[in-house]
């Protein structure tokens, strides 16, 4: 099975592994990297910086491999380019919309104790953010959970959430979840109607593959679907005409090659081999006709060709 790992994921796994051993060898450098709301402002680089800083080693390896692994399915579609710009969109957009809600719970709240000064860091919201670009890129493709359980990646970001949320909550872990809901939210509202499409004008994913209820089990579209609409009527003029396919998913067609199973793998490399034998032998053929034709032609004019049958004598 191949698994190509891309420069700009072992990047951004370097990165993770690099900001967690600073914040474990010089432990106050946290309070300049992690964000804090109440000391955003003049360090407003941590807007960008705490996606990006784990403090728990185990997280952090989980993370490390989710990397690598999503990076490959991403980033060949959107290119280098696109995949760093939809990242840091993701991570800026989760950042400023937790320093928001930690203001607004402040002002409403009348003990919210030190919630200020409270360090949010994780590199989560961002995790989610790239499941939902492999919902993107690739929604119909099926595979099997623990060996047994099929699904589709179109519902890959639910269960990505479930099992996270789930986690954090048995863990008490309660300042992940923010992360892990605007994470998936923002990506899709970005995905949905932001993101310029690939060699036009366009912006934004308007197929039915990703629309909002599309996350979510079929019988739930005529609940959730109209939180879609409200949506599409305020980003409308940033919306291309409805399409049956993503234009990424149709891209991804051409971009990406999955490993398939071993016995499937077998008779397409068999199949291949029989077309190609067979096409070098036609090629082979039409070649020595071609050699008898030429030389036939190049002959002087001044040469006679002499005839290899006898004529027929009438």
């Amino acid at each position: 099975m191949d698994f190509k790992i891309t420069r700009l994921s072992k990047v951004i796994a370097v990165l993770l592994v690099v900001l967690y051993f600073v914040a474990y060898v010089f432990p106050q450098t946290v309070d300049y990297i992690a964000l804090i709301p109440g000391r955003t402002l003049p360090y407003v680089w941590n807007l960008f910086t705490a996606g990006f800083l784990t403090t728990n080693p185990i997280k952090l390896g989980l993370e490390v491999i989710a990397v690598l692994l999503l990076t490959r399915l991403v980033e060949p579609v959107y290119g280098s380019k696109e995949f760093l710009k939809f990242l840091f969109v993701v991570d800026f957009s989760v950042s400023l919309c937790v320093l928001a809600g930690v203001y607004i719970i402040f002002a409403m709240g009348k003990d919210t104790g030190d919630i200020l000064y409270t360090k949010f860091t994780g590199f989560h919201g961002i995790l989610a953010g790239m499941v939902v670009a492999v919902k993107q890129v690739m929604p119909e493709h099926e595979a099997k959970l623990f060996g047994f359980v099929k699904f589709t990646f179109k519902y890959l970001p639910v269960l990505f959430l479930a099992v996270t949320i789930g986690l954090a909550a048995a863990l008490k872990q309660f300042s992940e979840i923010p992360f892990l809901l605007l994470g998936t939210y923002n990506a899709w509202l970005y995905l949905r109607f932001f993101q310029q499409q690939p060699d036009s004008q366009h912006w934004g994913d308007s197929s039915d593959d990703f629309k909002f209820s599309g996350f979510f089990p079929g019988f739930l579209a005529p609940v959730i679907d109209p939180i879609g609409y409200v949506l599409s009527f305020i980003f409308r003029l940033r919306h291309p005409p409805a399409e049956t396919k993503a234009p990424f998913a149709k891209a991804a067609q051409y971009t990406l090659a999955l490993p398939a199973d071993n016995a499937d793998a077998n008779r397409r490399r068999e199949r291949g081999a029989k077309a190609l034998e067979e096409r070098l032998g036609m090629k082979k053929a039409a070649g020595e006709g071609e050699d008898v034709e030429s030389a036939a032609t190049s002959a002087p004019s001044n040469t006679v060709v002499i005839p290899t049958s006898a004529p027929s004598s009438s």
